[in-house]
């Protein structure tokens, strides 16, 4: 049984922690954020989440309305939103499961963002705020999703809403599962001998 652990956040798979897929993507990216200091890294993840919220919020049938009513947030979160729904009409995005927790075999676990029918093909979209879009972090991260979830997607995809720019939405590639297994094995064989 997966369980997690918000505050520390660390996944148990019967009781026992395992690696999360962020654990592994620092193993494959280990200088990703290595010059970028800490306060603006907790500042950039806090306006990541607070989006990934509203999405979700919108995406379960709120509208921008309500939500202004209920958060305080600032014109540039207004903007991001407007983008989400642009988005999400374009595409015809429609949601199925959201923040859904995954394990493969107890070896890792993670929590996907959404997946959903986008332009009609069964697909798993992760939702990234950052200024730059790193497509290969992405590949690794939804591939490894994907096998977790022990279903094959149509599609991956990235729903892009950078706070200066306009919202897209990218088709990511899949890394193979002979790759992601090779990649997990390395990781687990260099933790284990730490």
């Amino acid at each position: 049984m997966l369980e997690f652990i918000e505050q520390e956040h660390i996944y148990l798979y019967d009781g026992v922690i395992i690696p999360s897929v962020s654990e592994i993507l620092g193993f494959i990216f280990p200088d990703k954020y290595k010059d970028v200091p800490k306060e603006i890294l907790k500042d950039k993840a806090d306006y990541g989440t607070l989006v990934h919220k509203l999405c979700e919020e919108l995406d379960i049938g709120k509208t921008l309305e309500e939500l202004k009513q209920e958060y305080k947030f600032n014109y540039i979160i207004e903007a991001t939103l407007k983008q989400h729904l642009k988005l999400r009409e374009k595409h015809n995005i429609v949601p199925i499961s959201m923040e859904q927790r995954v394990c493969y075999k107890g070896l890792y676990g993670g929590t996907y963002d959404l997946e959903a029918y986008a332009d009609s093909e069964l697909s798993l979209i992760d939702r990234k705020t950052t200024a730059e879009l790193d497509k290969e972090y992405l590949s690794w991260q939804l591939s490894f999703y994907e096998l977790a979830k022990g279903k094959k997607y149509d599609k991956l995809y990235v729903e892009w809403l950078p706070k200066k720019g306009l919202g897209q939405f990218i088709e990511i590639e899949r890394k193979s599962k002979k790759e992601l297994l090779r990649v997990l094995k390395e990781y687990l064989d260099c933790r284990n001998n730490e």
